[in-house]
């Protein structure tokens, strides 16, 4: 009789559901995804990971009762964990399950240092007087065909509230990260702006936060940084209201605090020196920083291939707890599998599919705001409309998992005009100016535009340096210091993916196109066919790609 099991992701934000088969994935789905509230915040009434179960099991036909465990972090929420009261539910620690989830997207036997830093994870230790506790900062795992074995584990001095009131946790990089993003004037969880904003400043104010930091060659007492010290944020503030150049002194700080985690990244890396291991695999919330996981590949003294999977924020806890629950099972590393095939690539897209009734349900909601056009159908049809200058929303088959739209859900363009770049950031996206945008291409065809392969990457988690041939005929995907988040298509990637990108090369000679996310500012990327729908028309895109047909918004202007 087959074993259902439940894995779910997500602790004080970004929740998911993952549902597995007998040691095969089967699907999975961020909560953001469906309650339309970016990073999956919910009101208090309702349970964060909800509508992300129900999703999963009704892919699968089956009911909560046919699931016979429940696992995830032991970050998840009180909430929900109440709800599964009296249920096989099953906790492992925040670190560890990163951890797991970066090591099962390897190969079987291999052999891995992993690297988790993030805000923080579990409560490791006592509780002081019903005050402060240690919450994991920085962890150092091996894992490799016996198991797993921790190398040590830095914590920071936490805060422990009894509402919902912020944590306060000291000595996390992340942390100071999202410190640094909040004074830049950005939401915390918007790190990915600070790390765009860098590149358009120097690192000049290193200095004042490295005043707060202090490190140790030792793995249990590696990073400390008086995060709860208000001097921090007041020299912070002295120094943006100081400047008579406010997006330069914004910028500065952005790459200052850039520096300061690459630094400290790089310098965590010692402790997997000497260790034979075949790969280094960087999990946990920091390693959605692309630009520092280009920096430890480029400076790193060690010759391994680096491991970054798509999931690595906590949308991925739940597959690391997947991966924990069946080791636990059969007490040897378990190679987990997706849809009956390995994990890797195919886990970034692993939401369901939707049936041809179910688009046309949503057309028909539309109607008649959109108009069918039948002379877009194939991927040739598609590279022709792009080389025109059109811009689209692709929707294509399973979503992603993780933040980054890896053309399941993308809007795509030709980057050959800098003016779609400006188009697509000020008036379709209606975002700041500064935000990069990413080049897809095929592995082929990869060392033609671009630098150093070690930093190309399947699922944007790496930036790589731009060759000439890029700068002439792809500056739409040219961040400002002169590097590209790459998305790598190889010969296992998405089908369509593929040959549109060979369609548009044979067409145009150039072999790269634009992909950035499916959404409109402030919102998640979009999952149905409806959400898909509504933000083309929201939009002002030239078209939407509804899995093998190709809508206009209604030319009339009645409409």
């Amino acid at each position: 009789m087959s074993e259902w099991v439940l894995g779910l992701g997500g602790s004080d934000h970004d929740f998911s559901a993952a549902l597995m088969r007998d040691g095969d994935i089967r699907v999975a789905i961020e909560q953001e995804r469906l309650s339309r509230r970016k990073y999956g915040m919910t009101h208090w009434f309702e349970s964060p990971v909800q509508l992300a179960i129900e999703y999963c099991l009704a892919a699968e036909g089956i009911a909560l009762s046919d699931v016979a465990a429940i696992v995830s972090s032991d970050t998840l929420p009180t909430k929900v964990r109440t709800e599964f009261r009296g249920r096989n539910l099953r906790l492992f620690p925040h670190h560890l399950c990163h951890a797991a989830s970066a090591y099962m997207m390897l190969p079987p036997g291999s052999k891995a240092g992993v690297l988790v830093y993030d805000g923080f994870g579990s409560i490791v230790g006592p509780i002081e007087d019903q005050v402060r506790a240690k919450r994991e900062t920085f962890s150092f795992f091996l894992f490799g065909s016996e198991g797993h074995q921790t190398l040590g584990q830095t914590s920071g001095s936490a805060t422990v509230e009894g509402d919902d009131f912020p944590i306060v946790v000291t000595d996390s990089i992340g942390l100071l990260y999202e410190l640094v993003t909040a004074e830049l004037g950005y939401d915390s969880l918007e790190a990915g702006k600070t790390m765009g904003l860098a590149s358009y400043g120097e690192p000049r104010h290193t200095g004042i936060l490295n005043q707060f930091i202090r490190y140790r060659d030792d793995p249990d007492d590696f990073f400390r940084c008086a995060l709860d010290n208000p001097d921090l944020p007041r020299a912070i503030e002295t120094l943006l209201l100081q400047s008579p150049n406010l997006f330069g002194a914004k910028a500065d700080l952005a790459a200052s605090v850039q520096a300061v985690i690459n630094e400290t990244a790089l310098r965590s890396l010692t402790f997997f020196s000497n260790r034979a291991v075949d790969y280094l695999c960087i999990a946990g919330g920091c390693a959605l920083n692309t630009v520092t996981n280009s920096h430890l590949i480029e400076n790193t003294t060690m010759d391994v291939p680096f491991s970054i999977a798509p999931h690595s924020g906590d949308a991925g806890l739940g597959f690391g707890a997947l991966w924990l629950h069946e080791f636990e099972k059969g007490k040897r590393p378990p190679q987990l599998t997706f849809r009956s095939r390995k994990v890797d690539p195919l886990l970034a897209r692993p939401g369901r599919t939707y049936a041809a009734t179910e688009r046309a349900a949503a057309v028909q909601q539309f109607y008649p705001r959109l108009s069918l056009d039948p002379s877009v159908r194939t991927a040739q049809d598609l590279a022709r409309i792009l080389a025109a200058g059109d811009v689209i929303g692709l929707f294509n088959g399973g979503s992603e998992i993780g933040p980054r739209a890896l053309g399941g859900r993308s809007i795509i363009a030709d980057p050959l005009r800098i003016s779609t770049k400006e188009r697509i950031n000020r008036m379709i996206k209606k975002r700041e100016p500064f935000r990069p945008l990413a080049p897809i291409i095929l592995e082929d065809r990869y060392d033609d535009y671009f630098f150093d392969r070690r930093c190309a990457d399947p699922y944007m988690l790496r930036v790589a340096r731009v060759r000439e041939r890029c700068l002439n005929e792809a500056p739409a995907v040219v961040h400002v210091d002169r590097t590209a988040r790459v998305q790598l298509i190889g010969p296992e990637s998405d089908a369509l993916l593929a040959n549109l990108l060979r369609e548009f090369d044979a067409l145009t000679g150039r072999a790269v196109l634009l992909n950035t996310s499916f959404n409109r500012r402030g919102e998640p990327i979009v999952e149905t066919p409806l959400d898909a729908i509504d933000a083309f028309l929201g939009m002002g895109l030239d078209g939407l790609y509804l899995d093998g047909e190709f809508y206009r918004a209604a030319s009339s202007p009645s409409l």
